[in-house]
């Protein structure tokens, strides 16, 4: 469950920014469908299902997807001996002489396996500078570590409390970390056990959707193979209005065969060594013949663009409510029709599970749907050092029942494109 997350001196973001996922005290509409007690030991407040962001193209809602993103990515993978000679690629923001030599800061909060967790990390693109974790068993404050770099000596200074465990084998995962290593990943991969809710947090229960990335459908034919989960996936496409009646997936291993008569002899066999002895699964989508309601066979490539998108979507959608992950999209909107998005919201709302949803979007219609509490909306804009700033629609402490839609179109809550006047004459 993801509580909140900063970052610092990222891309087009200078200043601190936070997206905070716990749900406001004084706002109590759809209090039980879009919040959750989250579940841990000490007093923190209910969490929200979901969050949106909206905010002009360039604002930097990209960039905070971005950013979880490069956190999630270096803690995984920081410490294989891929990287071992590689910089960190990190771009600080380039606007001020301090920003571009300083370093960038991400930290995040998050709870797994009951127990909350603050983490965080400072690096360049030479090393990491300082890395931090707390954890809160039964709501008590424990530092496990901290690692700062020491400009002088050239050498990282570690703290450890009594609470983290490992004896001397502490000593071997600091001398095994790298300068452009974590801790938390080189400790994590020399067998800690005690990190390994932490990294489960990231690897498992983190998702992450990047604007224009096409999901491949590959995740949701899997699931279909399965009679139970092709049933939901069936009914979740259909609560959409879609009547598809069945969907059967056929499955063999790869032959050439299968390529495209004219396909370049070099680009055949590339495709048939990479491929060779690989299952690979086709969705057929069967519909009722409207007189005698026979079922009709369609390959995936006679559905819709929206259908594929929706099946392809589909499986990881319902992985995440049911293995209750939080997801973050940029561009929800980008493949999927407003009322479909609408129902993806809904739904998660929904559940008992402690499933979350942040996105990005410019569609507004969501705003006007009675979907989404005062709590849950957040705005995007750069301010005058071309720098984003992100704050929630509760800085400007909305009435209950405020036409929220309407006073963001109109400009009332900023993060909108500001259009100059235009001269057209002598355009075109």
């Amino acid at each position: 469950m993801l509580i909140q997350f900063s970052v610092e001196n990222y891309r087009s973001i200078l200043d601190r920014q936070t997206l905070n996922m716990s749900a406001s005290k004084y706002f109590k509409e759809m209090e039980q469908l879009n919040t959750f007690d989250a579940g841990a030991i000490e007093q923190l407040p209910r969490l929200l299902r979901s969050n949106v962001i909206y905010g002009p193209n360039a604002s930097g809602k990209s960039t905070l997807v971005n950013a979880l993103d490069f956190m999630r990515d270096r803690v995984i993978n920081s410490a294989k001996e891929s990287q071992a000679n590689e910089e960190i690629e990190v771009t600080p923001f380039k606007l001020t002489s301090a920003s571009r030599a300083g370093d960038s800061e991400f930290e995040v909060a998050f709870i797994e396996e009951g127990v909350r967790y603050q983490y965080g990390f400072r690096c360049n693109r030479q090393r990491f500078t300082e890395e931090w974790l707390f954890a809160y068993p039964e709501g008590r404050t424990q530092k496990w570590f901290q690692r700062a770099f020491d400009p002088k000596t050239g050498k990282d200074d570690y703290r450890f409390s009594t609470a983290f465990l490992g004896g001397r084998k502490r000593q071997d995962w600091r001398e095994q970390t790298r300068g452009n290593a974590l801790f938390l990943s080189t400790a994590l991969q020399l067998n800690n056990e005690q990190l390994k809710p932490v990294l489960n947090w990231f690897q498992q229960r983190l998702q992450i959707i990047k604007a224009h990335q096409i999901l491949a459908p590959n995740f949701t034919m899997t699931r279909c193979r399965d009679e139970a989960a092709k049933n939901r996936v069936l009914k979740f496409m259909n609560s959409a209005d879609l009547s598809i009646a069945d969907i059967h997936i056929k499955a063999q291993i790869f032959s050439p065969e299968i390529l495209p008569k004219d396909m370049p002899n070099a680009l055949r066999d590339e495709i048939s060594q990479q491929m060779a002895g690989k299952e690979i699964m086709q969705a057929k989508f069967m519909h009722e013949d409207v007189d005698s309601r026979e079922l009709i066979e369609f390959d995936q490539e006679e559905e819709s663009d929206g259908t594929r998108a929706l099946f392809a979507f589909s499986g990881p959608w319902l992985d995440v409510i049911e293995e209750e992950r939080a997801l973050v999209v940029d561009e929800l909107d980008t493949s999927l029709h407003p009322l479909i998005v609408h129902y993806l919201v809904k739904l998660l709302h929904h559940q008992d599970r402690k499933a979350q949803l942040i996105f990005t979007t410019h569609d507004t219609t969501i705003l006007s749907q009675k979907i989404l509490r005062r709590d849950q909306i957040w705005f995007m804009e750069k301010n005058d050092k071309n720098a984003t700033q992100l704050y929630p629609l509760s800085d400007y402490s909305p009435r209950d029942n405020e036409a929220i839609e309407r006073g963001y179109l109109n400009g009332r809550y900023g993060g909108i494109p500001f259009l100059k006047d235009l001269d057209f004459h002598g355009i075109g």
